[in-house]
């Protein structure tokens, strides 16, 4: 049975759907739950959520240029708080990832696992802090156009387009900003060796702007860790190449509950 609705305490907009091991996907700025459309399929093998960041589709937002990464990832612990939930697994896409990895350094004991799609530990390289800066300028100065380019990069139809870019209208730009300076920021590479939670790291083959990042992990986080190049895929694995993202999330799913 689905449910959406608005936590009562702090207004976060979420969809839930599907029964067992908690899985949680965080979407990166400009965007919103819309994102994973093609992911409540995995709703028949574990229980999925999906929540609007604050300040983003749905979700309200009390002050939109003075929240950190951190209040993100409590944002997902008290989600599941209201849900009842002590401990879930926690798959965050792009800059997404960042809250993720702020959630899972916070609430360790709160985390079954850690899924990252095109992830990164901190914004290091050349190629990345471009995107950045060109994101937080568009955000700043142009927002109409940022949801434009987000959209048409993240979407497979046209219905699907007119669908986001609608919905996407209801988010407060400065949020967006906000939300790309703090990803842009963020710093977790010190502390990847701490984690000992199952691990599933997601990359395309055709990202090579990217697999600076991957190799990162691969020196820092557990052996245990899975690591996934998707072939002949780019950044928007959980739009474009869901059918093998969806695959191998729920191999990791069933593999670690």
């Amino acid at each position: 049975m689905a449910l959406a609705g608005l936590t009562s305490e702090f207004q976060i907009y979420y969809e839930k759907l599907g029964t067992g091991a908690p899985l949680v996907f965080l979407h990166p700025s400009g965007m919103s739950h819309l994102v994973f459309k093609y992911q409540k399929e995995l709703s028949q093998y574990c229980q999925t959520i999906f929540p609007d960041v604050r300040g983003h589709g749905r979700s309200s937002v009390k002050d939109p240029e003075s929240f950190t990464i951190w209040d993100l990832a409590d944002d997902v612990a008290n989600l599941l708080d209201h849900l009842l939930i002590d401990e879930a697994y926690i798959c965050g896409y792009s800059a997404g990832g960042s809250v993720a990895q702020a959630f899972v350094q916070k609430y360790p004991h709160r985390t079954k696992g850690l899924i990252l799609s095109g992830g990164f530990s901190q914004v290091s390289t050349f190629a990345l802090k471009k995107q950045f800066q060109t994101g937080i300028r568009l955000a700043k100065n142009a927002p109409a156009l940022l949801n434009q380019i987000l959209v048409s990069t993240h979407s497979n139809s046209q219905q699907d387009r007119k669908k986001m870019l609608e919905y996407h209208k209801q988010s407060n730009p400065k949020t967006w900003e906000r939300f790309y300076r703090e990803s842009f920021m963020f710093n977790c590479t010190d502390q990847l060796k701490e984690w000992s939670f199952p691990l599933l790291f997601l990359y395309g083959d055709r990202t090579e702007y990217m697999h600076p990042y991957r190799r990162i992990y691969t020196k820092n986080v557990h052996p245990r860790a899975k690591f996934i190049i998707l072939n002949k895929a780019l950044h928007q694995l959980p739009i474009k190449h869901y059918k093998s993202f969806n695959a191998e999330v729920k191999r990791f799913i069933t593999g670690t509950t």
